[in-house]
């Protein structure tokens, strides 16, 4: 009978680390979804595309929260500083004209309300 308590003691021993890292799989593939859309967030991706770096930019705030704070008035300095930040958030090469038509867009939301 102690042979049997033996094979037993081992054959849990053996099994244990497998069935911790069963329950721990399911805990680390829930939390890996909420990890992705942040890590997404934290680095911006750089197109070599127009285009495709309008649209991504148009989906920002960075034209309305511009419009904030100079309170829907500003110079051509203003303006090339708030292009300088545009590229340095990763959104250059861009059409500058059409930052402008989204910032006038932003500006008439910013006076309407």
């Amino acid at each position: 009978m102690a042979a049997k308590k033996t094979v037993k003691k081992e054959t849990a021993a053996k099994t244990a680390p497998v069935k911790a890292a069963a329950k721990a799989a399911p805990k680390a593939a829930k939390a890996a979804p909420k990890a992705a859309p942040k890590a997404a967030k934290a680095a911006p991706v750089n197109s070599n595309d127009p285009e495709e770096n309008i649209k991504r930019f148009a989906k920002t705030s960075l034209a309305m929260n511009f419009v904030k704070a100079h309170n829907g008035a500003w110079n051509h300095t203003d303006w090339l500083n708030f292009l300088r930040e545009v590229e340095e958030k990763g959104y250059f090469p861009i059409d500058t004209d059409r930052v402008g038509l989204i910032l006038e867009d932003k500006k008439k939301a910013f006076f309407s309300k």
